[in-house]
């Protein structure tokens, strides 16, 4: 089993550094044949995408020295994804959505099947909009939400409280138990199904040679037959 943690705060000791730590620590010990690689994104000097579209083509971004690429690839064998974010200015952080952004997560349906976590800080307002946001890029990349936290806490101040404890764990037990599961809600596969037949495929299919990378990734998912596109 292999879970990857995403941290979207540009500080990687504030509160969504210390909840995924706990969680990172939580779920070592319960499970200790899982292997865990816990991501701060602050780590890497991620870089803008310039929407020339490389990674449509040929399935990989053009830009290979910030090591998005790696963590594309960690995300693609990963059997589930937790993601967080502080909110910053009523939304996710600049930073994950610069790595949402070149990780070309939607169009390739990169979590597909795969159970995610969504985990929000917030102190003051919009707490639960930016997790709603950050399940929607995860619904929109294929994937479920099975656990969502939204914790309010005042800056700086230790998120760490009994309460939260007790949610951070059970967020962690039950993304374990749908890995185990390994079973999608008919929901999830039916928007992704959707998604690709009804929007994706027919704006695609126009230009195959420039959407060869999207393709390869559907036909690799099973969201595509193979002689579909030969024709």
């Amino acid at each position: 089993m292999r879970i990857v943690i995403i941290n979207g705060s540009p500080r990687k000791n504030g509160a969504c550094g210390k909840i995924l730590k706990y969680l990172n620590d939580y779920l070592e010990k319960d499970n200790p044949e899982t292997k865990i690689n816990l991501i701060n994104l602050i780590d890497f000097n991620i870089k803008y995408c310039t929407g020339c579209q490389n990674c449509y083509k040929t399935g990989k971004c053009v830009i290979i020295d910030d090591n998005v690429e790696n963590i594309h690839d960690l995300i693609k064998s990963a059997d589930g994804i937790i993601l967080s974010s502080p909110v910053y200015a009523s939304n996710v952080s600049g930073l994950l959505k610069s790595f949402h952004d070149r990780v070309h997560m939607t169009m390739e349906q990169l979590l597909y099947r795969k159970p995610c976590v969504a985990i929000v800080t917030y102190e003051n307002l919009m707490g639960h909009k930016t997790t709603n946001i950050l399940k929607e890029m995860v619904r929109n990349a294929g994937g479920y939400t099975v656990s969502s936290l939204t914790i309010k806490n005042t800056f700086n101040n230790d998120p760490l409280i009994s309460k939260n404890r007790a949610k951070i764990e059970r967020a962690g037990s039950n993304l374990v138990r749908k890995i185990v599961r390994n079973k999608p809600p008919l929901f999830s596969l039916l928007y992704s199904i959707i998604a690709i037949n009804f929007f994706l495929k027919p704006f695609v299919f126009k230009n195959k040679e420039n959407y060869k990378g999207i393709i390869d990734s559907w036909v690799e998912k099973k969201l595509i037959k193979c002689d579909i596109v030969k024709e």
